[in-house]
């Protein structure tokens, strides 16, 4: 039988005090915390204008990912732990830069389109 420790699941470490999350789970509660805006919106959009939907909008999706895998790779390059170092933390920002300018250029003018602006 496997013994488990119990303050790892009420987040105490051993001497009592309180352990706060890491860097990455709060950048992780944040992204969640945006999609679950966006996801309240598209839902109310859809209901109070009698199912009407948001076409193409999707892309505007990528937008938090990618600022937030962008923060985290951030930080973990000022403290000297990206994976890859400085070379793959550099092409990780690439690629969140590109998700995000991508994300944003399809989904905005959609978006605008869908609202009739």
């Amino acid at each position: 039988m496997e013994h488990k420790d119990p303050t790892q699941e009420t987040g105490e470490s051993p001497s009592g005090g309180y352990v706060p999350a890491s860097f990455e789970k709060r950048a992780a509660a944040w992204m969640g915390i945006a999609y679950v805006l966006m996801l309240l919106f598209v839902v109310n959009f859809s209901i109070y204008t009698g199912g009407r939907q948001l076409p193409d909008t999707f892309p505007l999706f990528l937008a938090p990912v990618s600022v937030a895998l962008a923060v985290v790779v951030v930080h973990r390059m000022k403290n000297g732990t990206a994976a890859g170092g400085t070379a793959g933390g550099v092409a990780v920002l690439a690629m969140c830069a590109v998700g995000l300018i991508t994300g944003l250029l399809l989904g905005v003018p959609a978006l605008l389109a869908a609202l009739g602006v």
